[in-house]
């Protein structure tokens, strides 16, 4: 599952790259409003994080950092192809606040939705990063068992995650974000827990 709070003791480069090329593309998309654009800032922003782990930089949130970088480089392309713009929409632009409820937030809450048959191992595999070995010798369960209530555990959260939320793509057709529907009651709740919950901080 994707890490909002890594750091470069404990996601290497192409790990963050995985994990947020396509959110990070997606946010770059909703701003500049031009797929081609946005595709050469996101891979000038995911040129930056190799280069500061190259130079082992100290980077306690990842996530954030990314965020971050995706402004500075926005604002500098705003700079550069429009110079009379108004300084102060280039100085809004940098300071803007990333999402502050992403679609990884929901995933446990979904997970613990599951029957226990699924929940469990899935959750001890993709959340607590258990080898399925281990899970099965924990739920005194097969290998064979502990493999295949992982997966049918995966099918079940996607099925989910499509039937309680309307997905966003990019042109390109990257994942882009999503939004709860009015249905998906659960999520609803958790999702003003979150916000709650972001305020309070």
């Amino acid at each position: 599952m994707k890490n909002s709070t890594c750091n470069f003791e404990r996601c290497q480069p192409q790990q963050i790259v995985a994990d947020f090329y396509d959110k990070i593309l997606g946010y770059v998309v909703k701003k500049v409003s031009d797929a081609e654009m946005a595709k050469d800032i996101t891979q000038e922003v995911m040129g930056r994080m190799i280069d500061a782990y190259s130079k082992k930089k100290t980077i306690e949130n990842v996530k954030a950092w990314l965020f971050q970088v995706s402004r500075n480089v926005i604002a500098d392309r705003y700079r550069k192809d429009a110079p009379g713009a108004d300084y102060e929409d280039v100085e809004a632009l940098e300071q803007a606040e990333e999402p502050d409820i992403t679609t990884e937030d929901f995933i446990i809450p979904m997970i613990n939705l599951l029957p226990d048959e699924y929940r469990v191992p899935l959750y001890m595999s993709d959340i607590d990063n258990v080898k399925q070995a281990d899970i099965a010798l924990q739920l005194n369960i097969s290998l064979s068992a502990a493999k295949m209530r992982c997966q049918r555990g995966r099918k079940k959260l996607q099925e989910m995650f499509f039937e309680c939320c309307d997905i966003q793509y990019t042109e390109s057709g990257a994942f882009a974000g999503c939004t709860i529907k009015s249905s998906c009651s659960v999520l609803l709740e958790e999702e003003q827990k979150l916000i709650q919950k972001r305020n309070r901080e």
